[in-house]
């Protein structure tokens, strides 16, 4: 007869662990909640550096929009001539245009030596080419900026988020260049690298 009762407690026991079982189980949504929110917008900041040219005033971003680099045109002088034994004067500004929240400095460098091209005549040769950094687009027209600049020295400047910096130029042509190569053109390339600080 003892075993009767004992039976009826474990059984109450069996009962009572399948009711908590249960309770838990069925209260488990209580720990959980939804809440609506309407879709946000996560936008990176942009890396923008605006290029901007010493004649025309013209401003470019450095990228364009489909992720290539851009290439800015330079016209040394109004009329695009060097004669032998002078030199003429270029400059590009450089603004850090970023959207970004806190400091963002950039570090922009020439990033190789000019590369000189013509068409065939040999003009690229007789050029000589000199670059500098300078606060403003109005300095690249001064000779003393590129007194102590050597035709190898690759210029580099930081600026701060809002800030502009200016590359000089300084193209001449050798004065022993011969008289045959009058009215030939030639091109200089030089890569401008900018990174975040």
């Amino acid at each position: 007869m003892r075993s009767s009762p004992m039976l009826k407690a474990a059984g109450l026991v069996l009962a009572a662990v399948l009711l908590g079982l249960l309770t838990v189980q069925g209260s488990y949504a209580l720990w959980n909640t939804a809440v609506s929110a309407n879709a946000g917008t996560i936008q990176a900041a942009d890396f923008r550096v605006s290029l901007t040219d010493t004649q025309t005033s013209n401003t470019t971003d450095m990228t364009l929009p489909n992720g290539t680099a851009a290439a800015i045109a330079l016209t040394t002088t109004a009329a695009g001539t060097v004669l032998p034994g002078q030199a003429t004067y270029a400059g590009v500004q450089l603004g850090n245009v970023t959207n970004a929240g806190g400091d963002f400095t950039i570090r922009a460098a020439i990033g190789s030596a000019p590369a000189k091209t013509d068409t065939g005549s040999g003009l690229a040769s007789y050029l000589t080419i000199k670059e500098a950094a300078a606060g403003s687009l109005d300095q690249c027209s001064s000779a003393a900026l590129y007194a102590s600049a050597l035709p190898t020295d690759l210029p580099a400047m930081t600026i701060v988020k809002g800030g502009t910096g200016v590359f000089c130029f300084q193209v001449s042509l050798n004065a022993a260049t011969p008289a045959g190569l009058a009215g030939s053109t030639a091109g200089i390339s030089l890569p401008i690298v900018v990174t975040q600080q």
